[in-house]
């Protein structure tokens, strides 16, 4: 064997991948041949879609395309070069203005992707004299602008703000300090405790908070500006990002605070400085996008109304839930190793119900999970038929 074939079966997860090779059984990489609708075909079969994060149903909005499209024939199909030199487009500004305003921050900064907003945002404010405090369950892309800002990292238990307490109280006065968390977390679907998160940070000397609110946008708050709004400290957190690549039907990120923080960003941060830009498609399809949203402020507050509905459909066919904070709707499951989990969307999918399941590292210990995004175009008869089929198979499976 050579160096990478050794690699790839020292992979923790290589008896999934191989078993999955040869059984069909392997949940991931599959192509899906049409758009993000509530009801999409992946591999030649039509199923119930909970397997995106189109939750307002605005990647296929005709506006939205419409957008897209013209964008193209005016700009071309890529800018050719990064934001420094000349990727930056009237298009980047318009959106950067509009979020902000939406966000009633001074100021915003678009990014390629929604990942890139996170890795830029640390990198960008922590060095290696700094600290960086990140809760357990904060996603991935939290943890690689961690490391890349050379910041030291300090872990505190899920949404424990006793503990993240303890640790900001053991560093130094002197030292920066970023504390770190997701307004909705990405796996679980559950919410950030941001009211106590704020007050703790104020009251903590050279402290920010970092909220990144990727599953929020468009699903809490009245205007659907995400968990810190619901939680009335919209105003209070320092520094927020948001994605385009699941409410807004898009791709690419931004981030909203103080203009002396964007403007830092700008001059301070590498990978913003030397990635390319967004795609001219993408940022117009992102702004026609945050103004539907705007015009229609009831939109997350429909989406809401299909989670309760869809909770008490999977409670009255006894199919356990965990607690449903946002649009991820997660039911646990009893045998949780690999091949299980894999397997329960396998026949789920085979069923016509197209779900992600979630294995550890995405999850931490040994659970396991399948998980649903919800969208606002899911009507009521998708939402019973899949609720049926979800307690057939979980059941055939004895994981209920």
């Amino acid at each position: 064997m050579g160096f990478f074939t050794d690699r790839l079966h020292a992979f923790p997860r290589y008896e999934l991948y191989q078993l999955g090779v040869e059984t069909g059984v392997y949940p991931y990489y599959r192509s899906v041949e049409s758009a993000s609708r509530p009801r999409l075909t992946v591999e030649g079969r039509e199923v119930i879609n909970f397997g995106s994060n189109n939750y307002l149903s605005l990647s296929y909005h005709p506006r939205v395309l419409e957008a897209s499209i013209a964008a193209t024939r005016r700009f071309g199909s890529g800018v050719t070069g990064s934001r420094l030199l000349n990727g930056t487009l009237t298009l980047h500004r318009e959106l950067e203005a509009e979020l902000a305003d939406f966000y009633e921050r001074p100021a915003c900064l678009v990014f390629s992707t929604g990942y890139v907003a996170n890795a830029c945002a640390i990198a960008g404010f922590l060095g290696r004299h700094d600290v960086a405090v990140v809760d357990k369950e904060a996603h991935n892309s939290l943890l690689s602008g961690i490391r890349l800002s050379g910041a030291s990292m300090r872990r505190f238990r899920h949404n424990d703000v006793g503990q993240l307490a303890t640790v900001l109280e053991r560093l130094p006065a002197e030292a920066g300090k970023g504390v770190i968390v997701d307004g909705v977390y990405s796996m679980g679907g559950d919410t950030a405790p941001l009211p106590a998160l704020v007050d703790l940070c104020r009251r903590v000397p050279n402290t920010f908070l970092l909220d990144d609110e990727a599953h929020g946008l468009g699903v809490l708050g009245d205007r659907g500006r995400g968990a810190a709004e619901a939680q009335g400290v919209l105003g209070d957190v320092d520094l927020v990002t948001v994605t385009f690549s699941k409410t807004l039907g898009s791709c690419g990120g931004a981030l909203l605070g103080p203009s002396d923080a964007i403007e830092l960003l700008t001059v301070s941060s590498e990978p913003f400085i030397f990635t390319a830009s967004n795609t001219p498609g993408s940022v117009a399809a992102a702004l026609e996008a945050l103004r539907i949203l705007r015009e229609e402020p009831d939109r997350p507050a429909r989406l809401r109304d299909n989670v309760t509905l869809f909770l008490g459909l999977l409670a009255e066919r006894g199919v356990p839930t965990n607690p449903a904070e946002s649009a991820i709707v997660t039911i646990p499951l009893r045998r949780a190793d690999e091949v299980s989990v894999a397997s329960v969307f396998k026949d789920l999918f085979e069923a016509g119900v197209f779900v992600n399941p979630v294995i550890p590292p995405a999850v931490t210990g040994e659970a396991g999970l399948i998980r649903l995004s919800l969208m606002v175009d899911h009507d009521a008869a998708m939402l019973e038929e899949a609720a049926e089929t979800l307690y057939k198979v979980i059941a055939a499976h004895d994981q209920l």
